[in-house]
């Protein structure tokens, strides 16, 4: 590939390339050079005969901001110029060059920046769709815009094609845009406002357009017949001197009077005559000094309705209530949502391949004249298709640049597609295939040793029928040195553990933070996933922050807490939205207090509900986390929830300022949430004093001073080599000043990391020890190696401690409540553990282990009491609860497994009959209850506890592995596991519990108890079993896990 300089006199942006830009090249910089040249040079005529396509909404909000910056540098640049003479002009411009003309085009270009055409992909698929299909729309059963968005959409429509005209008078429609503008004191634009209130009931509103028109006609018609006398330029002084008898207004009249006199007098009857409200304001009685004298002129004005009707006809209350009720009325008739993201993408492939495609084609290739497409390494083969067919050939006589780097996609979930790639760069002549050579990043050590580390793997990248991908090396250009007299520019070094991984990095961070006044908030730890980077956080012994973008329905209940915490105080009048909050994490209460404190939590709930209308959603959150907030800092990851949390609520500000309509967003998220951008928070701290840890995924784009690479030595099934490589070279170009590599002293032969892929890769090293103590031996300026020799003995330290004054308090009596799980401790002593089932290995059996069993039990809980959902929803949900979960991949076969369970037959003592017939409004699910039995406190959660046929039922879950097919699943073999693990006294506890509860509402029943094992269930009733009623009996507990109130 040839190397490109833009700068350079010699180097053609005419025509059409395909650009490689490695890490640290200066992509954007090229970019945004590219245009400059384009317009300065002529290629492009205007500015907004650019089209540029990214990958993020954030990233096209990125490119607009620093193309805006690079056009008022250049302007400062050529007016300096025409200044003095002497200056230079950039290096591709002839000496003979217009400056002025020059001046006047950069100038032009800033003045219509927001003209000029950056999307992203998705974005340019839905532009060219609405432009020439505007009719063309999909009802889509998951719909990739929420209700919100998809009402929004609508209302831009509506506005867009002034269909307000039937219901308001153009003059009207202006005094509402003017008061909601960007510059009014409003914050919220007229569509925002309209989003805010469409669900709103409005009584008063404007009277027909035609009936305005009436009385219009027949008062001008009055008023003509009393001032034909009047000269109009009499009538004229004498309105104008009139005015003096008035309060002096804020605002001036006279152009008004003016133009109202020019009105009255015409033979044609104009609207206007009533939109002079600032003229009924200022003559209105109110307003009349001591001074005041009558007019003859203006009182045959006075004299009529006229003011009346002005007041009326630029009412903006009125003139919203009439806009806000058409709007409406627009939306029942034609509220249809929007395609999804994907489908855009689809749609518009098919016209363009269709017979309907020459007429765009063609409009298309004439309107641009310079198509840039960044980050081409992530595209499909149905972006390619579109991008080809428009202006990937000779019929388009554009510019044309591909921009991208296969070494760092790393993005297969965006549907990235190497192969691609290389057929798109292999339509590109030899000589049009560029690359940027030159590194902006990295100090020129550090350069050399990147360089020479991914040297060694040629080819870096190999797709079969396509040619190689290699790896060349770049020139550094950082003017920037650093030395460590401890570490060279990558360093490698060995631990045993990961708290002997955490020790060194923390104290290497605080080393270099002290000796080179290096901030921890300019270094990274880079890790392979969030569970590695939790792991790190909580043996690292300096302040660090878990940062990436994530989206709100990962690793933390942030998405189902903030939901029910609105829902309780949008509707406190519901305490079991309320109850369902107080036992959760923001809370963590206890059934007894829920029940005690009834009135007082509904009293409380109240006044947040007033508060959250007063003061906005995020005012909210944070006057309730003043109170609630030390509750949820004591969980686990409570500081990671009230985060998010936080950045939710700020986010549903956003969206709208209506508590109803955040509630109506927010219901909408599970469904949505993967498409929208948006939904992602990026937890990235900017506190300097904090060291940054962050997945490999997450870091590409971002740069730091020192980065430290653990999860290159994470080990991980099902990658590839070819993303293993991919994932390497994203982490190692990252750093500015210095790379650190660990390695593991004790590695198992069969870890698959990038580290170990990397080793077999270039296959001249017998490990990863080995290529540390090679590469330090061959290159000592550029890499070093440190080794921790393994611990054989550890030596407890011996402390002189001098014992505290000792004191005594009284103690207050604890009382003990048991459950189940803690008592069964006790029981499980007395189990052998000798049979225990071997792992299971068949791809159809689900992987075993308490993370199985807690996925598969918030999957049911999500889906209770529906159990008549369709397969693709159940299929839906799984796949959003798995997500980067270790049962990813296991979709289908945990959705039929659910299928199977709620269709299956459930054979009770009394009747048979299955979970699809039970009416979902007699099922209560995830049910806590706690009762005394001689005097002793019970308490647990009854999965679901339901009504069928006047007889009451409970059912639990479970995922227990008996073997792989639904056989061994029989009700021998259950009723056997039952009695070795005790679940009848499980059984015999709920029951009881179960009775307890019914007997406050005077019913005198039996309850059954069934256990349902997920694995084994099968329409022969296999994996069900029904227990036999029995009495519960307090066992005589050796071991108990205590829980004091």
């Amino acid at each position: 590939m040839k190397p490109f300089d833009i700068f350079n006199p010699q180097t053609s942006i005419r025509g059409k390339y395909f650009l490689e830009a490695s890490a640290g090249t200066g992509k954007t910089f090229t970019i945004e050079q590219i245009v400059l040249r384009a317009l300065l040079e002529g290629s492009v005529s205007h500015v907004e005969n650019i089209l540029a396509v990214t990958f993020t909404n954030a990233a096209t909000n990125e490119l607009k901001l620093r193309i805006q910056d690079n056009l008022k540098q250049a302007l400062c640049q050529i007016k300096s110029v025409l200044e003095d003479p002497s200056k230079s002009l950039p290096p591709y411009l002839k000496d003979t060059s217009n400056v002025k003309l020059l001046y006047m085009q950069v100038r032009n270009a800033l003045a219509t920046i927001d003209r000029m055409a950056i999307f992203t992909i998705h974005g340019f698929c839905n532009y060219v769709l609405q432009q020439h299909f505007p009719k063309m729309q999909m009802t889509q059963k998951n719909a990739a815009l929420t209700h919100s968005q998809a009402v929004f959409h609508h209302i831009k429509k509506y506005l867009s094609q002034d269909l307000w005209r039937s219901v308001l008078f153009p003059e009207q429609f202006y005094l509402l845009a003017a008061k909601y503008n960007s510059n009014s004191k409003h914050t919220a634009f007229l569509t925002d406002k309209l989003l805010s209130s469409y669900t709103l009931q409005t009584f008063e509103h404007l009277p027909q357009t035609s009936t305005t028109l009436d009385a219009l006609r027949s008062w001008h018609n009055s008023i003509r017949s009393k001032i034909q006398d009047i000269p109009k330029e009499d009538f004229l002084r004498q309105i104008l001197q009139h005015k003096d008898g008035f309060k002096k207004q804020p605002f001036p009249i006279d152009e008004d009077l003016r133009l109202f006199v020019e009105c009255l007098y015409a033979s044609e009857t104009s609207v206007q005559l009533f939109s002079f409200s600032k003229i009924a304001e200022t003559f209105h009685p109110k307003n009349r000094l001591t001074r005041y004298k009558p007019s003859k002129a203006f009182s045959h004005i006075e004299e009529t309705l006229w003011s009346l009707y002005t007041e009326q006809f630029c009412n903006i209350e009125l003139i919203f209530n009439t806009l806000l009720q058409d709007v409406q009325l627009y939306l029942k008739n034609h509220y249809t949502q929007w395609l999804s993201p994907d489908e855009s993408i689809l749609a518009l492939e098919e016209i363009l391949l269709s017979s309907r495609s020459e007429e765009i084609i063609e409009t298309l290739r004439k309107r641009f004249q310079l198509v840039l497409i960044d980050e081409f390494q992530d595209t499909d083969r149905k972006q390619w298709n579109i991008f080809s067919k428009l202006f990937a050939n000779d019929a388009f006589s554009g510019s044309l640049f591909l921009i991208g780097d296969p070494k760092q996609s790393i993005y297969e979930w965006r549907n990235a597609d190497l192969a691609t790639y290389l057929k798109a760069k292999s339509s590109f002549p030899k000589s049009s295939q560029l690359h940027l050579i030159n590194n902006y990043r990295s100090t020129a050590q550090l350069m050399e040793a990147v360089n020479i580390l991914f040297c060694k793997c040629s080819p870096f990248l190999q797709i079969p029928s396509y040619e190689p991908i290699e790896y060349h090396p770049l020139c550094p250009q950082s003017s920037e040195h650093f030395e460590n007299s401890h570490h060279a520019p990558i360093h490698f070094f060995s631990y045993d553990d990961i708290s002997d991984q955490a020790a060194w990095i923390s104290h290497t961070a605080s080393y270099l933070q002290a000796t080179y006044h290096i901030p921890l908030g300019r270094m990274a730890i880079l890790v392979s996933d969030s569970a590695q980077a939790f792991d790190l956080i909580t043996h690292c012994s300096i302040p660090v922050a878990f940062s990436k973008n994530k989206s709100i329905f990962h690793l933390t209940e942030t998405y189902l807490l903030t939901l029910a915490w609105l829902e309780a105080i949008l509707h406190p009048e519901n305490y079991e939205k309320i109850q369902r909050v107080l036992l959760s994490s923001l809370f963590r209460h206890n059934l007894s207090d829920t029940i005690e404190k009834k009135e007082l939590y509904s009293t409380y709930f109240f006044s947040l509900r007033s508060y959250v209308f007063d003061y906005g959603l995020l005012a909210t959150f944070y006057h309730f986390m003043t109170l609630q907030g030390e509750a949820l800092l004591k969980t686990p990851q409570g500081d990671l929830s009230f985060q998010e949390m936080e950045r939710l609520c700020a986010y549903l500000d956003t969206v709208s300022s209506h508590p109803q309509h955040q509630l109506l967003y927010l219901q909408y998220f599970s469904e949505t949430g993967r498409w929208e951008e948006s939904l992602s928070f990026s937890s990235y701290s900017e506190d300097t004093e904090i060291l940054k840890i962050t997945t490999i995924h997450a870091s590409k784009g971002l740069e730091y001073d020192v980065v430290f690479c653990p999860g290159l030595d994470k080990s991980k099934k099902n990658k590839s080599a070819s993303e293993w490589i991919r994932e390497m070279y994203v982490a190692c170009t990252r750093a500015k000043k210095q790379l650190f590599i660990p390695i593991q002293n004790s590695s198992n032969s069969r870890c698959n990391s990038a580290l170990t892929n990397y080793v077999k890769h270039v296959g001249s090293y017998e490990s990863i020890l080995d290529l540390a103590q090679q590469l330090t031996k061959e290159h000592p300026r550029l890499f070093s190696l440190s080794i921790t020799e393994t611990r054989s003995e550890t030596t407890d330290p011996v402390y002189k401690i001098i014992p505290p004054s000792t004191f005594t308090l009284s103690i207050a009596p604890a009382k003990q409540i048991f459950s189940f799980s803690s008592v069964k401790l006790a029981f499980d002593n007395e189990v052998s553990l000798d049979n225990v089932p071997a792992e299971p290995v068949a791809s159809f059996v689900l992987p075993r282990g308490r993370k199985t069993g807690i996925i598969i039990h918030k999957i049911l809980e999500n889906i209770s009491p529906n159990f008549k959902i369709s397969f693709s929803k159940i299929v839906s949900i799984v796949t959003h609860f798995v997500k980067n979960t270790h049962l990813e991949g296991y979709e289908e076969i945990i959705s039929q497994k659910l299928v199977t369970t709620f269709s299956s037959p459930l054979s009770f003592a009394t009747e048979s009959f299955s979970l699809q017939d039970i009416c979902p409004s007699k099922i209560a699910c995830e049910e806590s209850f706690l009762f005394s039995n001689q005097e002793q406190l019970w308490q647990g959660v009854i999965d679901l506890f339901f009504e069928y046929n006047d007889k009451y039922y409970i059912i639990d879950w479970k995922t227990s592995f008996l073997g792989e097919t639904s056989l061994e699943y029989s009700k021998e073999n259950l009723l056997n596991y039952i009695k070795e693990q005790n679940l009848d006294y499980q059984g015999a506890i709920y029951t009881h519990a179960a009775k307890r509860f019914l007997q406050q509402f005077d019913i005198v029943s039996d309850v059954e108890m069934g256990f349902i094992f997920i694995r084994g269930m099968d329409p022969e009733g296999n994996g069900f079993l029904c227990l036999p009623n029995q009495k519960i009996s307090n066992p005589t507990i050796t071991r108990k896990c205590p829980a004091y109130h």
